[in-house]
């Protein structure tokens, strides 16, 4: 593996909270430092839907000597919400790359599940039961499939010109990502491991 790394959530936003609070960039620092220091990574995911905390835990992560892979992680924003955010996250990825940081950028994380619009339902919760109904869900998946290719056919050409370094996808199996379009393909969800690795790449 060219590096070693771990997740670093700075909130996934819901219900008028985070997944992170309080958020306090003294303990963010130190736990950064840990990741470094003590688990011996070289690169950290930092995941959010909070852009501010996002980058500054991204200047931390660099100050930490860790690579960083930025990665917005939004929920139930709507499609132009969700296109408005990924963009501004590709201008702050693209300071801290030109701030001399090792920047990957992650243009979103399993949008079709989290973001309105792509899947029936009005948030997770009811996007969720399509899972418990096949029949239903191989009726939404094409559906879903084409919103999120026509999302990325946008989105990209408008990232590209915001940020100059590799650019992924945080994608779920089923989205069927082009992958064409990224320089790094990323997957949730679908992970390598000795039981699957002879038919996984």
């Amino acid at each position: 593996m060219r590096v070693f790394g771990m997740n670093y959530d700075t909130g996934f936003v819901s219900g008028g909270s985070t997944t992170h609070e309080p958020f306090d960039p003294a303990t963010v620092r130190r736990d950064l430092h840990v990741i470094r220091e003590e688990l011996h990574c070289d690169a950290v995911r930092i995941t959010g839907g909070v852009q501010d905390r996002l980058e500054l835990t991204a200047r931390l992560a660099a100050d930490a000597g860790l690579e960083i892979w930025y990665c917005p992680f939004t929920y139930n924003l709507d499609r132009d919400e969700l296109m408005a955010f990924v963009l501004d996250g590709a201008e702050r990825a693209e300071r801290l790359r030109r701030d001399g940081a090792s920047v990957v950028y992650l243009a979103g994380s399993e949008i079709s599940m989290m973001t309105n619009g792509f899947l029936p339902g009005r948030d997770l919760a009811e996007r969720a039961t399509l899972f418990t109904d096949p029949a239903r869900l191989r009726e939404a998946v094409p559906a879903a499939q084409t919103a999120v290719r026509e999302f990325f056919a946008e989105a990209m050409p408008a990232i590209r010109e915001r940020f100059a370094g590799p650019v992924g996808y945080a994608s779920l199996p089923f989205e069927a990502v082009d992958g064409a379009a990224f320089d790094i393909i990323a997957n949730d969800a679908g992970y390598r491991d000795a039981n699957n690795a002879a038919a996984f790449p």
